[in-house]
């Protein structure tokens, strides 16, 4: 089981290098349940590229980026979002969904599958196809905001939500049956519960109503320690719940008619990608008004 050990679950989705960032996110979403979808709302606000420099931010040592222009890496990551679905959550708090990087992981699986010793098997690919199938990510344009900062939206749908998320679990099973004897700053309580919580389908998410639950199989010790660490790098909207046997992170209601969550992501905004679009892309820049009105449609389910 090794070399499963060595298999980050988040090889799901791929990072988001530091390149384009933005100041602050905010989400809001919607659980239609009769639809069995998840509408999201995803808005970036002072969209801007930072000054970085280094192999990861740079095409090389004159590729430069200043406050007014963006260097070419920037630039080809920006058209990359413009070009293919991609959306980003809260500067890696979560995730970057890639559409085009999860085709290119499939194009590379293992061929034996079913082995229990490789990195990627069956779940991981079942899931990685149903999240290729299943979002559909829009971009709505840009804006300026009252500070004259460039503001962007996206819309995201997920179908087929309660398959999608039985497919994630069921990842989740096999990455933490794998990673339990790595897990030596747990406590041993805390693995004794993982190992009998694992003997049965755990569900590590829900989704009831717009009431999104997240279960982290915890000991009260750990739960307090993983609290301290965590509680300040979360969004805002997101809360803990602590049980006897598991640590609850929580966002939304069953019964709310949506759900919102906010997080400041990175400093520093600067104007240069507003010039960038202003110079190539000028269609793409429109009043904030209309991105609100298309955001609202898409939540309300008319469009």
């Amino acid at each position: 089981m090794n070399r499963l050990l060595n298999f980050p679950l988040l090889l799901l989705v791929f990072s988001f290098s530091s390149c384009i960032e933005f100041e602050r996110e905010k989400l809001t979403y919607v659980h239609d349940e009769e639809k069995d979808e998840l509408r999201v709302t995803l808005r970036y606000e002072g969209i801007f590229g930072n000054f970085a420099k280094g192999k990861n931010s740079q095409n090389g040592p004159d590729d430069v980026t200043t406050k007014d222009s963006l260097n070419q890496k920037k630039i080809e990551q920006l058209e990359s979002v413009l070009e293919q679905e991609r959306a980003f959550f809260f500067s890696n708090w979560i995730f970057e969904y890639d559409k085009r990087g999860l085709s290119e992981m499939l194009k590379h699986e293992p061929n034996k599958l079913s082995s229990e010793e490789s990195p990627f098997g069956l779940p991981e690919k079942d899931l990685i196809e149903a999240l290729i199938k299943n979002v559909e990510v829009r971009n709505l344009g840009f804006y300026l905001d009252e500070k004259s900062r460039l503001c962007g939206a996206q819309t995201l749908r997920l179908s087929n939500a309660s398959q999608v998320i039985a497919k994630a679990n069921a990842v989740l099973d096999r990455q933490l049956h794998a990673r339990i004897p790595e897990m030596t700053k747990y406590s041993k309580r805390t693995l004794s519960l993982i190992e009998r919580k694992l003997k049965r389908k755990f569900p590590f998410i829900r989704l009831e109503g717009n009431l999104v639950t997240v279960a982290l199989i915890l000991d009260q010790e750990d739960q307090r320690k993983f609290a301290k660490d965590s509680l300040n790098k979360m969004p805002d909207g997101v809360r803990i719940e602590y049980q006897k046997q598991a640590l609850l992170l929580k966002c939304g209601g069953a019964k709310e008619e949506q759900s919102k969550i906010g997080m400041k992501c990175f400093e520093g905004y600067a104007p240069n990608a507003q010039k960038y679009l202003e110079e190539n892309h000028k269609g793409l820049l429109l009043g904030s008004e209309q991105i609100t009105e298309k955001m609202q449609n898409f939540i309300a389910g008319l469009n």
